[in-house]
């Protein structure tokens, strides 16, 4: 590189410090956020909601668990969606595109032409709300572990987690699901929390321990 294109000193120390102003700012953004919790975040309560509702939901969402964790995944167009719909919907993280209707959602559903080897999936936090009789919405956290049957790096099991919100219709035989969405986080937020949940569970009891110590760097008092 010439005189001419290296980069002006004085302005790359500027952009140093803009960088690292902006790392700043982003960590004091959350650290409002967690107010004031010492493992990243205080998890966000919802308002109450029918707790009749709530566990018919949560009825429907174990079954759903245990169909995945069964590797089953053929019941779940008969047993967890609505068939009487003509136009579900699944919004899918991987996807650009929303499918909707049974063509393209029971090609969807189809484990064994993806290569999927083992799936397991859970839920959390799980709220409910009558969007009108005999139709609810469901909204709750979920996670998931997957392995793709293929050589490399792409068939190392890999973990994620997302927000979903899900519609049911309350039919003869119960409630059945017509919208599953996937909600997930934008790239850094997901970044951010991801790294937030691979703290350890001991590290209140770690950080309390280190505020009582007097940590004194000799190399400080040298300078003085």
């Amino acid at each position: 590189m010439s005189d001419e294109q290296a980069p002006d000193p004085s302005r790359r120390d500027l952009l140093a410090r803009l960088a690292f102003a902006t790392l700043l700012g982003g960590m004091a953004t959350s650290e409002q956020a967690s107010a004031g919790s010492h493992t990243a975040r205080e998890p966000v309560v919802y308002p109450p909601c029918d707790e009749q509702l709530k566990a018919e939901i949560d009825a429907v969402l174990q079954r759903t668990e245990a169909i995945w964790n069964a590797q089953e995944w053929w019941r779940l167009p008969t047993e967890i969606w609505d068939r009487e719909d003509p136009t579900p919907m699944y919004v899918a993280e991987e996807l650009y595109d929303v499918m909707i209707g049974w063509d393209v959602l029971d090609r969807y559903i189809f484990p064994p032409k993806k290569g999927l080897d083992a799936f397991r999936w859970g839920y959390s936090k799980l709220w409910v709300k009558e969007l009108a009789p005999n139709v609810a919405l469901a909204l709750y956290d979920h996670w998931f572990e997957i392995k793709i049957r293929a050589p490399g790096p792409i068939g190392v099991p890999r973990h994620g987690f997302d927000r979903v919100l899900s519609i049911y219709n309350k039919r003869d035989d119960g409630w059945r699901q017509s919208l599953y969405a996937q909600c997930p986080l934008g790239p850094d937020t997901y970044t951010r929390r991801m790294a937030e949940k691979l703290v350890k569970p001991d590290w209140d009891e770690f950080y309390e321990d280190v505020k009582t110590r007097d940590i004194q760097d000799p190399r400080l008092k040298k300078q003085n």
